[in-house]
This record gives structure tokens, C-alpha cells and sequence, in this order.
């Protein structure tokens, strides 16, 4: 059986045949599936009319030096062409020196882009120095990764935690960075 609700949600219910305990067939409702939850699933997968944000590094700094290890800090500008805002999630990148991964991690975004607006984030990472590490110089570098965002919306937000729905952005930079 299909229809519609009230709210305009499209409902199918299936019927199902068992056989009960004395050997007769029966037919039974075994449950409703609400196609406008499956479709809201598809909606915030980016059937929505909401377009993906930008994401692009514009600054690598080396902030901090030691003998163990330096911290190098990546500036990522996030784009949104949307007219609703997009709280960033998570940022989950890697860093490597050489042609050798370095470092790799999670953070989360902590920020929110406006509407179409820009948004910053400034994300660390860390390349181990001296014995058994990069030694100081100047080295050829790739950043990559993935910010993840979601829709401002308590389902969003649901289908996020759930790990249903998780549009993101990938981000990626090269360059040199001085290690001395």
C-alpha cells in the first residue's frame, strides 16, 4: 500500500505472508518504511540544491621549531555559495615531506561558513625533528584531506552523528616549506 500523509511524506507499507504455527497462511503488516526519510537522507547527500562548499589553502607557516619537531600551521579558507550557513564538522588531513608521510589528524573545525561567505580555520601539524625525524632544511611538501560539514538542521545533525550522511570538501596544497 502507498500514499501519502498529511505532511506529504510519502508512506509504503508491506504486506508480508508467514505461516503460523498451525500451518495456515496468514498475511500480516510487518512494518511502514517512510520513503521521505530515505529521501531526506539523498536530500542532504547533495540533491538538495546546496552546493558543496570551496576549500583551498592559502597560507603554510612555520610557527614553532624545537629539536624534536616543528609545528607547521595551514590556513584553509572555506566558500560557501549557499544562502544558508554550514557549520563545519571535522577536518581530517595528512602531511608529507618528501614523498613520506609525516604527521596525520583530526580536529574539529569548530566554525561555522556564513552564508555566502568565507571562513578561516587554521589547522597544525607536526613533523618530527632531529634523530629519526626530518633533519632542519628545505623540503617539498603535500597537505591533504577532507573537511566535513552539515547541514544546520537537527536531522542533519542526526544523520551525521550516525554517520549517515557526511558530505565533505577534499582540500589538498604542495609546495616547499623551510624546516631550518
Amino acid at each position: 500500500m502507498t500514499g501519502l500523509t498529511e505532511a506529504g511524506s510519502l508512506e509504503v507499507c508491506y504486506a508480508v505472508r508467514v505461516k503460523t504455527a498451525h500451518g495456515n497462511w496468514g498475511s500480516t503488516v510487518v512494518g511502514l518504511v517512510f520513503v521521505g526519510v530515505l529521501a531526506g537522507v539523498s536530500l542532504l547527500g547533495g540533491c538538495s540544491g546546496t552546493a558543496s562548499p570551496g576549500a583551498v589553502v592559502v597560507d603554510a607557516q612555520l610557527r614553532e621549531k624545537t629539536a624534536e619537531a616543528a609545528v607547521v600551521e595551514f590556513v584553509i579558507e572555506m566558500a560557501n555559495p549557499n544562502e544558508i550557513e554550514l557549520p563545519m564538522r571535522d577536518v581530517v588531513y595528512s602531511l608529507s615531506v618528501d614523498g613520506h608521510r609525516v604527521f596525520t589528524g583530526r580536529r574539529d573545525a569548530q566554525a561555522t561558513i556564513p552564508r555566502g561567505g568565507t571562513q578561516r580555520i587554521t589547522i597544525p601539524a607536526v613533523v618530527p625533528m632531529g634523530e629519526g625525524g626530518v633533519v632542519p632544511g628545505v623540503y617539498r611538501y603535500s597537505f591533504k584531506g577532507r573537511v566535513f560539514y552539515s547541514l544546520p538542521s537537527q536531522l542533519a545533525d542526526v544523520l551525521f552523528d550516525a554517520k549517515l550522511s557526511r558530505p565533505s570538501v577534499s582540500i589538498s596544497d604542495e609546495g616547499e616549506i623551510d624546516l631550518r
